[in-house]
């Protein structure tokens, strides 16, 4: 395997050209902060997909900590001294994987100290990456850099806040790191949470998932020393997290900066750490995704040498709450390293597809019991069809009912008495009345 040290120029152009294709993707930025929201795609009919068809794959990463210095960190159980074998390791494992990658995401802290030359290094390392690449902006990654120009400069971007769509799916990366850095300021603050309920809003039909530096669930242990002390919550992350239960459509928040792994499921949504690439036992991410579901797997990296360089580290720390797991699943349940999550959270939602200038709009509503009613506003009268589909585009029932008031509010699980034994899950109401369609997502729970 050709180390990434060796690589010249010619690599540094292959990630420019990586990132950059990336940044089509995302959205049109708005200012120089924040991206715009995604278009609203909500008023699409749904596609129908079989479950068992595997829709595409792609890999999370954690902190890499890239640093120019060749040395190991004892106290934070960083392996710097192989910090680049262990990157370029990553790669290798990621290119060969089966089924193929169609990208990678990197959590955040791909340096240490946020210096160009740990970019320049890191950055070599990832050109010979076989897929586009994600990254996420970390705390050490704006420690010496003016308003994190050094990462925007690696990335392609000049926000670091954006959003993009592969295959149906939804990505917001999301940037709670402070300019300048100070740790007192972690948190999300009401102009990135207005434009994630924004963005979000524009793309409820789309699963969507949260890609984060920092996790987002307040926890009382400290990854690397104990699991007693209590930590603060970052600013901002409470009212964040209510815009995404709110949403109905956010599938998991994965984070990085804990060096651990660990999964939690709170009101509907994973949480996700991911462990960090040169701390405990080095492992890698894989997402495979289905229509219906999300397979999580996890895999130790394959240099069997550099893998026991970083484990070694474990009982030389001074606090390690448990030296035999440190690092690796701080719960030590082996269930938590491969799982599958559902697609959308587990509850009935109210869920709103009002456009602005249209002249009909459609809400869905829960009218107790399980009974769920549509209310339809529009000028216009007349017979509206209503069409219930699966999560993959099947029709499940057609009624009709007759609109007469501006607002006019319809029982469907009258007209569709189906509805009452139908399974927890997500489903899509399309509605047509005259020219005009709607479609909204509708979220069963027992």
């Amino acid at each position: 395997m050709v180390k990434g040290g060796d690589r010249g120029d010619t690599a540094m152009r292959r990630l420019c050209l990586i990132t950059l294709l990336c940044g089509f993707v995302s959205a049109l930025l708005v200012g120089a902060a924040l991206p715009a929201p995604s278009p609203d795609a909500a008023h699409r009919p749904p596609v129908e997909r079989r479950a068992e068809d595997l829709l595409f794959v792609f890999a999370v990463i954690g902190d890499s900590h890239i640093m120019t210095y060749r040395f190991d960190d004892h106290r934070y159980l960083k392996a710097l001294s192989v910090c680049r074998d262990l990157l370029d390791n990553y790669v290798g494992d990621i290119n060969v994987h089966a089924p193929p990658v169609d990208f990678a995401v990197q959590l955040g802290d791909l340096t240490d100290f946020g210096e160009l030359s740990e970019f320049n290094n890191a950055g070599r390392i990832l050109a010979g990456l076989r897929c586009p690449l994600y990254p996420v902006v970390g705390n050490h990654d704006n420690f010496t850099s003016d308003n994190k120009r050094n990462w925007k400069d690696f990335a392609g971007r000049e926000s670091t806040n954006y959003a993009f769509d592969h295959l149906g799916f939804h990505f917001i990366v999301i940037d709670c790191t402070p300019n300048p850095y100070d740790p007192a300021n972690i948190g999300c603050d009401s102009i990135v949470r207005d434009w994630v309920a924004t963005d979000l809003a524009a793309n409820l039909d789309q699963p969507t998932l949260i890609l984060s530096h920092y996790n987002m669930w307040e926890r009382g242990w400290n990854a690397m020393f104990d699991t007693t002390e209590h930590y603060a919550e970052h600013s901002g992350m409470s009212e964040l997290r209510q815009i995404l239960e709110e949403a109905g459509n956010v599938v998991a928040v994965i984070n990085g900066h804990v060096h651990a792994n660990r999964v939690e499921v709170h009101n509907g949504i994973f949480y996700i750490d991911i462990g960090a690439t040169l701390v405990g036992r080095p492992s890698i991410r894989y997402f495979q995704v289905y229509p219906d579901r999300v397979e999580v797997t996890y895999e130790y990296i394959s240099d069997d040498d550099l893998f026991a360089h970083v484990a070694d580290l474990c009982p030389r720390c001074y606090g390690c709450f448990d030296r035999t797991k440190v690092c690796d699943f701080i719960d030590g349940e082996e269930s938590d390293k491969e799982f599958t999550m559902p697609v959308g959270p587990r509850r009935l939602t109210e869920t709103y597809s009002n456009y602005q200038g249209t002249q009909l709009a459609l809400r869905i509503r829960d009218g107790g019991d399980r009974r769920i009613e549509v209310a339809v506003s529009s000028g216009l009268v007349g017979v509206l069809e209503i069409s219930l589909y699966d999560v993959m585009g099947r029709e499940i029932g057609t009624c009709r009912a007759r609109k007469d008031q501006p607002v006019t509010v319809i029982d469907l699980t009258a007209k569709l008495a189906v509805i009452e034994n139908l399974p927890q899950g997500v489903y899509f109401v399309h509605m047509k009345h005259g020219p005009r369609t709607r479609t909204a997502k509708l979220v069963l729970t027992p």
